[in-house]
């Protein structure tokens, strides 16, 4: 009977192993900086999460009216660049993009989404929308990204 034992409970901890190996979460803070490639590199079997970019920076007339009004917002694109080299099956990831350093340990934008790592795709790229005021930009120094990769 302590065979059997032994051999289910070794078997239950392959299929919970196996089942983890489905799910990957990876989170890490990156220089907060606009319209330049950041290397993530975050690897889960056949996806790959290379980099992202922050698209649609304010320029020099959105800092200028946010200047005339404290409350003016401003919506970057966080553009993510990834390659699902299996071909026969989608992944799915959720994003999470937070931007500390706001009162109170409050956040000075984030948002979420989920999105298809369409099964094929070298290349490809999932975007996703992040609200701030405009004037916390110039005071905002990193970007927190988390990924949790899974199968679809």
């Amino acid at each position: 009977m302590s065979r059997f034992r032994r051999a289910a409970c070794v078997g239950l901890i392959l299929a919970s192993s196996a089942g983890l190996a489905e799910t990957a979460k990876f989170e890490r803070s990156f220089p907060f900086v606009g319209d330049k490639d950041i290397k993530v590199g975050f690897k889960v079997g056949d996806v790959t999460i290379e980099s992202f970019r922050i698209r649609h920076w304010p320029d020099s007339d959105d800092f200028q009216k946010a200047a005339k009004d404290l409350n003016d917002k401003h919506t970057m694109v966080v553009e993510f660049r990834y390659s699902n080299r299996d071909r026969d099956k989608d992944y799915k990831c959720k994003y999470v993009v937070t931007i500390p350093g706001g009162k109170d340990g409050k956040p000075l934008g984030e948002n979420d989404r989920t999105a298809t790592l369409d099964k094929g795709k070298l290349d490809d790229t999932n975007s996703m929308f992040v609200k701030m005021y405009t004037n916390d930009y110039k005071v905002a120094k990193t970007i927190k990204i988390s990924f949790e990769i899974s199968k679809k």
